[in-house]
């Protein structure tokens, strides 16, 4: 009898490994593995075997649908905080000179820069509103602002009905905000759009925020993951509208850990703050006004520093939380944003800003999008080139709904 050849007994070696590694496997996992033609013929058989030993009827076995073979791309952010600090610069400066005036125009500029410096897969973000829609929002905002504190100036008794009017206008002014920016941000041609409605924002944004109240603020993370939903679900790429899943327990436990987080940092710092107020009351001298002063500023910085701590650690989670559920038909998104890092960066910028009066805001924005752009990866499920192809084409045959009258931004 001859003997086995190195490659019949690599491949025994590794069918041995593998039964010993599916008799592990549950029913429904090697069931997968059994459908999935992807697979070797070799480890189908061994999945058969194990689920014929099982007692399953493997023709009664119900269909698995195979997931698509996801491709990683990941985006970059490519601006330099020099870079915009000059585009930041003037904006500023023009601002000022035209009385509020160029901050239409600035606006444009900066969100074509970031955009711009945002790359997927080797091509970049557009973004290309004309700042007269952006102006033009503006000076609507401004004469209703001028009309509201004139009024309430005369007949104080107005107020309530100008915030119960602002209050029933807020789902409208967010949908048209969102409406624009979708309108006017596209990749490789392709536009991005936005077809909520008053209806659904004013449920989600009237209804679910009356509840928060209600609740004492416990429906707060429901609220959240509703408004996530609907703008994310009411989103579109071309033609292909987005899908949101809302995983409600995973904005619950974000919240918590945010509030437990507050609390581990809030007792001992003001037990502190508490300590020195105590001493200094003891000591029955009167307290200089410099030093009630620097324990002013103390408390001050305290509540910044918990503020900071809270809205990076929610930013990085609910951030992770929406991308990880959100899908443009089998294409989804991973977000990896570690929150001891946002924590970082959004305490360390706001030193910096305040150090500098503010001049680094450029470099703390760059700073910030970049980290953000790192750790956000696209799963292509198919070649991308191709699918860009056909959302072009169906765009095209789709067309444009532009609406001169009411294609302003709001500002929200």
């Amino acid at each position: 009898m001859s003997q086995p050849s190195v490659y019949e007994h690599v491949r025994d070696k590794a069918s041995e490994l593998a039964a010993e590694d599916y008799e592990r496997k549950s029913t429904s996992e090697l069931t997968t593995l059994l459908r999935n033609t992807d697979n070797p013929e070799v480890l189908r058989s061994i999945a058969e075997r194990e689920l014929e030993s099982r007692g399953v009827n493997i023709r009664e076995a119900g269909p698995v649908r195979s997931e698509p073979i996801r491709r990683p791309l990941p985006f970059r952010f490519t601006g330099s905080g020099g870079e915009y600090f000059r585009i930041w610069v003037v904006n500023v400066f023009l601002t000022i000179v035209t009385l509020g005036i160029y901050s239409a125009w600035a606006k444009v500029r900066t969100k074509r820069y970031f955009y711009g410096n945002t790359i997927l897969d080797g091509s970049p973000f557009d973004f290309d509103a004309k700042p007269t829609a952006i102006l033009k929002g503006r000076l609507i905002a401004v004469a209703v602002i001028a009309v509201y504190l004139v009024t309430i100036n005369y007949y104080p008794a107005t107020e309530p009905a100008f915030l119960l009017a602002f209050f029933v206008a807020l789902p409208w002014l967010t949908v048209k905000a969102f409406a624009f920016r979708a309108r006017y941000s596209s990749y490789r041609n392709v536009r991005f759009g936005f077809r909520g409605t008053y209806g659904g924002a004013a449920e989600v944004l009237i209804g679910r925020g009356l509840v928060v109240g209600l609740t004492l603020g416990l429906a707060y993370p429901w609220f959240v993951a509703s408004r996530n939903r609907f703008l994310v679900s009411n989103s579109r790429f071309g033609t292909k509208p987005l899908s949101f899943e809302m995983a409600l327990m995973e904005f619950y436990l974000a919240y918590f850990v945010a509030l437990l987080l507050a609390v581990v940092i809030a007792i001992p710092s003001f037990m502190v703050l508490g300590g020195i107020a105590a001493a200094l009351a003891a000591t029955e001298q009167p307290v200089e006004q410099a030093t009630a002063g620097i324990i002013m500023l103390l408390n001050v910085g305290l509540f910044m520093m918990l503020y900071l701590v809270v809205i990076g650690y929610l930013k990085a989670a609910i951030t992770n939380t929406v991308f990880r559920h959100t899908t443009i038909g089998e294409h989804g998104f991973e977000s990896t944003l570690h929150t001891g890092k946002m924590i970082w960066l959004y305490l360390s910028n706001a030193v910096a800003i305040a150090c500098s009066v503010g001049l680094l805001v450029p470099w703390a924005r760059v700073r910030l999008a970049r980290y953000r752009a790192e750790h956000l990866t696209l799963l292509a499920a198919a070649d991308l080139d191709g699918f860009m192809a056909e959302e072009r084409q169906r765009t095209s045959a789709a067309g444009e709904e532009l609406s001169g009258m009411l294609d302003v931004d709001v500002g929200i």
